[in-house]
C-alpha cells in the first residue's frame, strides 16, 4: 500500500494506493496556514482512517520548490524549515518521498504520452509541470509558472495574480464553476493566453494538459482558447493538443504514487 499526500494551498488530500496503482480510499480536510496545526491535523488523519501497518511508503507533494525531499519554498503557503518527510519518518517508521504537486500532477498525466506535454494546474495558485516522453524534464524542475511575471492591464504581474481559479473567482465573485456567459469565458481565455503564449512559444510542448478547478471546464471555453491561442503563437510554433487532465482533482494523488514506485525503483 502507498499513502498519498497532496497539499493544496486550500485543502489536503490523503489518498490509499494498493500495489498496482488502485485507488482504495480518500479523505479531505482543510489545510491549516499554521504548519504545526496542519502538521497536528494530518497525523490525525492519517491515524483515524488508515492502517499505517500496511504502508509501504509516504509520497507527499508539497506546493514550491522541492530539493531531496525538503521544501525549500512554499509558495503560497505560510510556513518555513517545514521538513515533512523527517517528521513523518519518526512518527511513523516509513519511508518518505517528496516532490513539487504539479510535477507529480503532470507525471499521472503525462507518463504514457510520447513526446513533450506540459501540463498546468489552475487553481488556488498556477503549477505546472513538463514531461517527455513519460519522463519528469529535469530542466523544468523547478518550473513555478504561476509566478512568472506578465504584462497585464499596463503593468507586470504574477500570472496566478490575475489567471488562477481563485482570481476568476475574485473577479466575478462566483466560483468557476458558475461561469456561464461568453463575455466571462472571454475574460478567462485573456487572462490564460497572457502566459499560454509566451511558456508554449518557450517550451515547445507537443500537448498541453489542463488541471485544477479552472482547468478541468476547459470544454466550456475550448473553442475559443484554441482559435485565439493558435492564432497569437509565432508561425514557426506548432498549435499545441489541449487535454483536459483526465484523473482530475486526482492527478496529483495519482502521480504521488508513480513517483514512490520510481523512488523505490531507484534502490
Amino acid at each position: 500500500m502507498y499513502l498519498c499526500i497532496d497539499i493544496g494551498g486550500t485543502k489536503t488530500l490523503i489518498a490509499l494506493f494498493d500495489h498496482r496503482g488502485k485507488l482504495l480510499h480518500s479523505v479531505k480536510f482543510l489545510t491549516n496556514a499554521n504548519q504545526t496545526k496542519f502538521y497536528q491535523a494530518l497525523t490525525q488523519q492519517i491515524k483515524v482512517n488508515f492502517v499505517t501497518s500496511d504502508i509501504k511508503a509516504f509520497s507527499v507533494a508539497m506546493p514550491g520548490i522541492v530539493k531531496r525531499d525538503f521544501a525549500t519554498w512554499l509558495g503560497n503557503l505560510p510556513w518555513h524549515d517545514f521538513d515533512i518527510a523527517k517528521k513523518l519518518k519518526n512518527d511513523f517508521d516509513i519511508p518518505v518521498y517528496v516532490e513539487n504537486d504539479a510535477n507529480l500532477a503532470a507525471l499521472a498525466e503525462a507518463r504514457s504520452s510520447k513526446g513533450r506535454s506540459l501540463y498546468f494546474t489552475f487553481s488556488t495558485g498556477i503549477g505546472g509541470g513538463v514531461v517527455e516522453d513519460g519522463m519528469l524534464v529535469k530542466r523544468y524542475a523547478e518550473f513555478e509558472p504561476g509566478h512568472i511575471e506578465f504584462v497585464y492591464e499596463g503593468e507586470k504581474a504574477e500570472w496566478e495574480d490575475f489567471a488562477a481559479a481563485s482570481a476568476i473567482n475574485t473577479k466575478f465573485n462566483k466560483y468557476v464553476s458558475d461561469l456561464t456567459t461568453p463575455a466571462e469565458w472571454s475574460e478567462v481565455v485573456r487572462r490564460m493566453l497572457l502566459g499560454l503564449v509566451p511558456l508554449t512559444t518557450s517550451i515547445k510542448p507537443d500537448r498541453i494538459i489542463f488541471g485544477g478547478p479552472l482547468g478541468l471546464h476547459l470544454n466550456s471555453y475550448r473553442s475559443k482558447l484554441r482559435k485565439e491561442f493558435a492564432a497569437s503563437l509565432p508561425p514557426d510554433i506548432t498549435m499545441p493538443r489541449l487535454r483536459i487532465a483526465k484523473y482530475g482533482s486526482f492527478s496529483t494523488a495519482y502521480g504521488c504514487y508513480y513517483y514512490a514506485k520510481l523512488r523505490e525503483n531507484r534502490h
